[in-house]
């Protein structure tokens, strides 16, 4: 949670940001100086999603970010003016989100599991670092400059993982938007742009963070000379980096395949990639032979995966090859352990339920079973059951909400269009709008609103804008408007 003293510094220092971006809009629109020609008038705002920018600013923070972010980037904002204050204003919003990074694992985890549900919420990456690289990207296409000095303002600040979760921290965007800046918003000051992407990259320090990494290296486009030093610096990198079990276990394959990938692509150069590649081997050796989730098998596998790629770049007989037989961890941890979800009995006894109604085939019954009066009316006694559960026996709320919220979406997967499925639609609305008090600012809250917005691009649309409209709830009506004036696909 962020600190009382942290929240007044924020709000101080986006009260200023805000007010500079206010005032370069008004001095935009000043009447130029006498005996110069008059400048033509600022483009005018649209009415409607001025509007709706201001009821935005007051939502949760990540969810006022997410909003705000999306109405910048419609082509109906034509006031560059107008379109950096609106990413300044997200940007800042973003640092009350409640998670700091995405998080993520090559893993193939369960849904229906605690960390499924985690998984879930983390996709929406409503996160402070997501949604800050999204608007200083959008920024670079406004204000270069200023889009850089909101990148410097971006702290990664990330932990390492721990062996008894299966996540590890994921910010690839924010590579990825280094990168992009560094390339495109400099024009041919090369020397300026290569310190500004040199300098950030030296955060990277956590075994999750080397693939992105070596991907930005490459999206650069280096000049020889610019590729050649570049070799350099990722192979120190490597060298200083940091031991993390965990994050080692869920990028080790990746970790070897984008060196390889970027060692290729600076052998175009001429390059000999010889001090990256003895780094990478190094490091590799380090990480194996340090301690290990007891979960994890990657470690054994990994030499053999390294050795192939020192094939691939042709410089095995430059370099040794590594004997996996000889490397041992220094110790074993703890390991992860999967939590699944309909445990208890009233939540087992509704999974039974959607189970019996969808079919235990691979395909759910055809329609035409489902649109029979049997069918409909064991569906309708499945809704009424899903409303009157209050998850009595589950060990938190979040996991409560979760089942329920995914009883709903089973429902709706299934009920073809009818009276029963406008109820359906209409009960998950409420059932999230009465959820929203205790999921405030909480991605797995949004996670679920998002799919009942996916499913709004479809035939349910009138049925689900018209009950975000009925809920009197601020997030749902704002983004019920964003889908009307802002629609995904259409800026």
């Amino acid at each position: 949670m962020v600190g009382r003293r942290a929240i007044f510094f924020v709000y101080a220092v986006l009260a200023v940001a805000l007010a500079d971006a206010r005032a370069q809009t008004l001095n935009s629109e000043q009447t130029p100086t006498s005996g110069k020609p008059p400048q033509a008038a600022a483009p005018r705002r649209d009415p409607a999603l001025e509007m709706l920018a201001g009821d935005a600013a007051g939502l949760p923070p990540e969810l006022a970010a997410d909003a705000l972010i999306r109405i910048a980037a419609s082509s109906r904002v034509t006031d560059a003016a107008w379109k950096r204050e609106l990413l300044t204003e997200a940007f800042f919003h973003a640092y009350g989100a409640r998670d700091a990074y995405r998080r993520s694992t090559p893993q193939s985890i369960p849904p229906d599991t605690r960390q499924g549900a985690q998984l879930f919420a983390y996709a929406t990456s409503l996160n402070r670092v997501s949604l800050q690289v999204r608007a200083t990207q959008l920024m670079a296409y406004v204000d270069p400059p200023r889009a850089r000095e909101l990148f410097e303002w971006i702290d990664l600040d990330l932990s390492p993982a721990v062996c008894d979760e299966v996540f590890a921290p994921a910010v690839d965007e924010y590579y990825s938007a280094l990168s992009l800046l560094a390339r495109t918003t400099f024009g041919d000051d090369r020397a300026a742009a290569l310190r500004f992407f040199e300098l950030f990259l030296w955060r990277a320090r956590l075994p999750s963070e080397i693939p992105a990494v070596a991907r930005a290296l490459i999206r650069f486009q280096p000049t020889g000379g610019e590729a050649a030093y570049l070799e350099s610096v990722f192979g120190f990198m490597l060298e200083t980096g940091s031991i993390d079990p965990r994050g080692f276990s869920t990028s080790a394959f990746d970790i070897v395949s984008r060196s390889a990938d970027l060692a290729n692509a600076y052998m175009q150069y001429g390059i000999v990639p010889y001090f990256m590649l003895e780094s990478l081997r190094s490091y590799l050796i380090t990480q194996i032979t340090g301690p290990r989730c007891g979960d994890s098998a990657i470690e054994s596998m990994t030499p053999a995966a390294f050795n192939t790629a020192l094939a691939r770049t042709r410089m095995d007989a430059q370099i040794r090859p590594i004997d996996g037989d000889r490397l041992l961890p220094s110790r074993t941890l703890a390991a992860a352990r999967l939590e699944p979800y309909w445990q208890s009995g009233g939540a087992l006894q509704l999974r039974q339920a959607a189970i019996d109604l969808r079919g235990t085939g691979r395909e759910p019954y055809p329609l035409q079973v489902r649109q029979t009066e049997a069918w409909m009316q064991q569906a309708e006694r499945l809704l009424v059951d899903v409303e009157e559960w209050l998850g009595h026996g589950e060990r938190t709320e979040r996991d409560y909400f979760f089942q329920e919220s995914a009883l709903y979406l089973a429902l709706l997967d299934l009920v073809p269009p009818s009276k029963l499925r406008t109820r359906t639609i209409e009960s998950f609305v409420d059932f999230l709008r009465r959820k929203d008090d205790d999921n405030t600012n909480e991605p797995l809250w949004f996670a679920f609103l998002n799919r009942l917005l996916e499913l709004s691009r479809g035939n349910d649309r009138p049925e689900i804008l018209r009950a975000f409209d009925n809920a009197h709830n601020p997030s749902m009506t704002v983004y019920a408007q964003l889908e009307r004036l802002v629609p995904i696909g259409a800026r």
